[in-house]
């Protein structure tokens, strides 16, 4: 009963507006996204060397916004973090995905709103918490506040066997890398070796998705 109750509260953050995605990563041999907060999966055999973990993707969280769609948007932040912190299991991270406020030509505003992000999810359990941005966090000011709040918009990071790439394609016209990126880019994965898998995250898609919703 009590894993039963821990996967119900974990998937229970899937109603709460956000993108969860819970994965053990290292073997990619098919640990659920259901299973994974009781690391049930996590010994299974012919994975390859390195520890198992979760972690959690949060998206368009989207602080700030008023409107019909989301009429609780006020207090939705907060309802994740609090159905977060009740896991009795927690991810070795969180990352979030992009638009963690929303938009506004007030550039006070967009710092008033960003401070207020941080201050909420300062709340998780969890400390590695790590952000990305969206083009409504980033794109009216090429991110000159979000790094004031977040700090670089592109970075890479290892954890367990595993590294991880974040890169930045909102603060760009179209949503393009820019070849600043690019060249920090090749840099970064010349010095990953070949046998470590690589997981990237990025706001929009890193292909045209939808071209007609930019």
């Amino acid at each position: 009963m009590k894993q039963d109750w821990e996967r119900r509260d974990f998937l229970s953050l899937m109603g709460i507006g956000g993108v969860v995605f819970a994965s053990g990563l290292v073997g990619c041999g098919g640990a659920a996204a259901a299973a994974a907060p009781t690391l049930g999966a996590s010994q299974a055999k012919g994975r390859l060397a390195g520890e198992d973990f979760f972690f959690l993707q949060l998206s368009d969280t989207h602080w700030g916004f008023k409107g019909p769609p989301n009429p609780q948007a006020d207090v939705t932040l907060e309802h994740a973090v609090a159905t977060i912190n009740a896991v009795d299991v927690q991810p070795d991270f969180i990352v979030f995905t992009g638009d963690l406020t929303h938009t506004t030509d007030d550039a006070a505003e967009r710092r008033t709103r960003m401070a207020r992000f941080k201050e909420i999810v300062s709340a998780l359990k969890v400390k590695d918490v790590r952000f990305i941005p969206g083009e409504h966090d980033a794109s009216l000011d090429r991110g000159d506040a979000y790094r004031e709040a977040f700090g670089e918009t592109r970075y890479s990071f290892d954890h367990k066997g595993v590294h991880f790439i974040a890169l930045d394609n909102v603060s760009e016209a179209s949503g393009i890398l820019g070849d600043a990126q690019l060249q920090w880019l090749s840099a970064d994965l010349a010095r990953t070796p070949a046998d470590v898998q690589v997981v990237v995250l990025a706001h929009r898609p890193l292909f045209d998705l939808y071209p007609a919703w930019d």
